[in-house]
Order: C-alpha cells, then sequence, then structure tokens
C-alpha cells in the first residue's frame, strides 16, 4: 500500500508519490474545482467571467453544478464532487498502475481561500473517490514544503505566488476550445522565446485564423491579469503586515508564472528576495502533499 499527494487543480490536476527519497509527478489534466461548494452561480467569485465557460452550468436544489446533454432526454446535472470523483478516480488509478501498489489513503490540496462548503465538497468527493483522506493541505503549504524539501530554506519568509489557469471561452465551445488550445500553446513558446508565434485555426472551407502574435502583443493583452496579480500579492503583504523587504523567498506556483513578465513584475516588487522557480511550477503542490503522504505513512 502506498499513500499518494492529490494537487485537486481547477485546469490542471496532479498527482505524485515519494520514490527513492524524491517526489514524482504522475500527470492529468482536468477541471472542477471552480464550481465545487457552491450554491448559486451569481455567488460564485468568478460569475462574471460566465460567458468565458466552455461548459453548461445551473443551480438546482441549492447547488451550483454541470448540465451534461442539455436539452436532450439524456439531460443530467452533475454536482462539482461528482467530477471531482471521477478526476480523484483517475489519479488514483494512474498511481496504482505506476507502483503497482494499492493506494487507499491520500493528502489532498485545497486553495487557501476554500470556505467551509467548499472543503466539504472536496471531502466528499474523496469519499466518492474511494479514498481515505490522510490530510487536507493548503496549496501554498504544500508548494512551501516542496521547495523546503529541495532547497533547505530554513527558518525563512516565504511568499508564495501561485498563478494557474485561464477560464475558459463559452460560445461554441468545441470550436474555440481548439482557438484556447492554440492560444495556450502561443503563450507557451512565448514564455521560452522571443520569436514571434503564428496562431493558425481553420474555422471552415472559407474561415481561418491565422495571427501572428509578438511576445509585447501577449503583455499588452494580458497587462490588466498581471495587474490583478499584483493587487493581490499587495494583500497578502498587508494581511501578514509585512514589507516586500522582510520577504526572504517567493515561490513561483502554476504555469502561467512561466511567462516572464510575470517574474518581472515579481523581482521589480521584491528586489532583494531570492525566486524560487526551479521545480516544474504544475508540480510543486503535487509534490509537497506527496512528501506529507509519504511522512505520514507507517
Amino acid at each position: 500500500m502506498v499513500y499518494i499527494g492529490i494537487d485537486l487543480g481547477t485546469t490542471y490536476s496532479c498527482v505524485a508519490i515519494v520514490e527513492n527519497s524524491r517526489p514524482v509527478a504522475i500527470h492529468n489534466a482536468d477541471d472542477s474545482k471552480r464550481l465545487i461548494g457552491w450554491h448559486v452561480l451569481h455567488d460564485l467569485p468568478i460569475a462574471e467571467d460566465r460567458q468565458l465557460w466552455t461548459f453548461n452550468a445551473a443551480t438546482r436544489n441549492n447547488c451550483a453544478g454541470y448540465i451534461l446533454n442539455r436539452g436532450t432526454l439524456n439531460e443530467r446535472f452533475i454536482r462539482p464532487e461528482e467530477v471531482s470523483a471521477e478526476i480523484l478516480k483517475s489519479m488514483k488509478a494512474r498511481a496504482e498502475k505506476y507502483t503497482s501498489q494499492k493506494v487507499i489513503e491520500a493528502v489532498v490540496t485545497v486553495p487557501a481561500m476554500f470556505n467551509s462548503d467548499q472543503i466539504m465538497a472536496t471531502k466528499k468527493a474523496i469519499e466518492l473517490a474511494g479514498l481515505k483522506l490522510r490530510y487536507l493541505l493548503q496549496e501554498p503549504t504544500a508548494a512551501a514544503i516542496a521547495y523546503n524539501e529541495k532547497k533547505k530554506l530554513g527558518n525563512s519568509k516565504l511568499l508564495v505566488f501561485d498563478l494557474g489557469g485561464d477560464y475558459d471561452i463559452y460560445k461554441k465551445p468545441k470550436l474555440l476550445k481548439r482557438l484556447r488550445i492554440e492560444c495556450r500553446k502561443a503563450k507557451e513558446s512565448l514564455s521560452f522565446s522571443n520569436n514571434p508565434v503564428n496562431v493558425h485555426l481553420d474555422i471552415n472551407d472559407n474561415l481561418e485564423i491565422n495571427v501572428k502574435l509578438t511576445k509585447e502583443k501577449l503583455h499588452e493583452l494580458c497587462s490588466d491579469l498581471f495587474e490583478k496579480a499584483m493587487i493581490f500579492v499587495d494583500r497578502a503583504l498587508n494581511m501578514a503586515q509585512l514589507s516586500p523587504e522582510k520577504i526572504d523567498h517567493v515561490i513561483l506556483v502554476g504555469g502561467s508564472t512561466r511567462i516572464p513578465q510575470i517574474e518581472q513584475n515579481i523581482r521589480n516588487k521584491f528586489p532583494n528576495s531570492k525566486i524560487q522557480f526551479d521545480i516544474n511550477p504544475d508540480e510543486a503542490i503535487a509534490h509537497g502533499a506527496a512528501i506529507i503522504a509519504d511522512a505520514l505513512e507507517v
């Protein structure tokens, strides 16, 4: 039997184990955490972005959830925890296949701002997946644990900057999902290269999208999001009653932290801090969960 660590992400989920004293990630990409634990859609902090979703959502029996096959005889209402349970089952199966051992217990991470209803719904999803929850760990804590295990940060003051998935697109979801994939590829390419990238998509026989995207244009398009991210950094500092000069290390988590402008904004804000990004930002949280799971395994 082996214990596993799970990052049940918004757009990217990851399961990890400790192997030969090192955390190893086993990947899985799905999406369910946005609605989990919410009772009505208009209360959602992301409700203003509903026009960007690729999925159908509704409130039924005082619970926000997903609609499958809307308008057909096969229409079904799926609670977010049911979707999360299927993702957890998939990751459990992946871990069992990888380790050739039975997986019964897990350490699972949740966002630091999850409320009690969201935490209860997550616990329900874990139960539905046939897993026993060994420990529920906040995502920033998990990332800090992963980096401390690797870098031995000692008695330092840490700021965890987690910039994860973007919101999905709603109208004509299949077509625009393809466009989103192409845009994501372009964003990732521009995170590592200064060369322009072509975003190409065939709409139909008579129409296609072919746009050249530069790093400068990407930064221009995302400038409001970058500014919003730094507002949250300021809020965190104010809550902790710390100035940027008091932070020893900034830990970058989430795939979008690979965008060079994000790193530059962080460096400008924390000129005296060491920026930590030498763990895959998509895997850091799962690594931390796996480290705790391994420590709890008896």
